[in-house]
């Protein structure tokens, strides 16, 4: 590797094995660190002298890579046409852990007050059933019920990899109205302009779990948004995806007026625990479970600033997640 660019390759935080044959052409310092050999007589040595993994030399020969453990740390490789890249995810794994600790301990305590809820509302239903005109109170205790059963399934499915995903042909409109009628409060309370611009979409998705990531995104919208500002809910097709293609091609985004975030803060937003500068409110969990939940149907979960278009005022930002859908969906 020539000193211009020696800086940049050990600079990486990636190790990279380049092979030229069953030999080591060169290595970089993250790459010797993972592997625990000495740079200089690595150069030109057989390859499985190297590696010193069988498993490593058989992901070289079949052009295939993988996750596996190495000298007590968890490494994915990548194989490239060159060589090898080895990435040390030993932090995310342990990240992952501690985040399905959490959410075991979090659906723990939560379970014991949701079931006191659901029996007393289940001990109201033939009360309100009984009294005559009882209208409006009826239809609360009958949404309470249906919501506090909802409640019930996510907390059986907190670590979102618990259970079967159940997916099936969805309405995206409709799981957005029901999530804007769930947090009409708080979406009054703080002042905002709710613009929603829904085409009309046919997902294949868990419904409560699409319900969750609208509930989610405009719950930090509400949050983290400025008073009195304007909070957008778009779904749309995106041109030229198919829908059964390997990139879901549902969009889900939304949109809140407040101070433009720094591109590179956001995807810490997206971990454990992982919160904004100066937020004070919630656990950290609401945009790791979105992507969780996005990544899991085979789309993704992003974020950042925000331009409104024309007659919108202010800094906002937005966050959204693609997902599947049906064939003419």
């Amino acid at each position: 590797m020539s000193g211009d660019l020696g800086g940049w390759w050990d600079a990486l935080a990636e190790g990279v094995v380049l092979l030229a044959g069953d030999r080591v052409a060169d290595l970089n310092a993250a790459a010797a660190r993972l592997l625990d050999v000495d740079r200089a007589r690595a150069r030109g040595a057989v390859a499985i002298a190297v590696l010193r993994d069988h498993r490593l030399e058989a992901m070289w020969a079949s052009g295939q890579g993988g996750e596996l453990s190495l000298r007590s740390r968890t490494v994915r490789a990548t194989v490239t046409r060159d060589g090898l890249v080895l990435e040390d995810i030993t932090a995310l794994r342990e990240e992952r852990a501690a985040a399905r600790d959490l959410l075991a301990v979090l659906s723990h305590e939560l379970r014991t007050p949701v079931t006191v809820i659901r029996g007393a509302i289940e001990a109201l239903e033939p009360r309100e059933a009984a009294t005559a005109g009882a209208g409006d109170d009826a239809h609360f205790v009958r949404l309470a019920r249906a919501e506090a059963e909802r409640l019930s399934r996510l907390l059986d499915d907190l670590t979102v990899e618990s259970r079967p995903p159940r997916e099936r042909r969805v309405p995206v409109a409709d799981v957005v109205r029901r999530a804007l009628s769930l947090l009409r409060e708080p979406v009054e309370r703080s002042g905002a302009e709710l613009v929603v611009k829904v085409d009309e979409l046919m997902a294949w998705v868990d419904e409560d779990k699409l319900l969750q990531v609208v509930l989610n995104l405009v719950e930090n919208a509400v949050i983290h948004g400025s008073w009195g500002g304007r909070i957008e809910v778009a779904a749309w097709r995106e041109p030229g995806a198919a829908a059964s293609g390997p990139e879901p091609a549902g969009r889900l985004e939304v949109r809140g007026s407040g101070t433009p975030l720094d591109p590179v803060a956001v995807p810490a937003l997206f971990t454990p625990r992982g919160r904004g500068r100066g937020a004070s409110q919630g656990a950290g969990l609401g945009l790791y479970v979105v992507r969780s939940i996005a990544e899991r149907w085979g789309g993704a979960a992003w974020g950042g600033p925000h331009e409104w278009g024309p007659g919108g005022v202010g800094g906002a930002n937005a966050f959204g997640v693609s997902f599947p859908l049906v064939d003419g969906g």
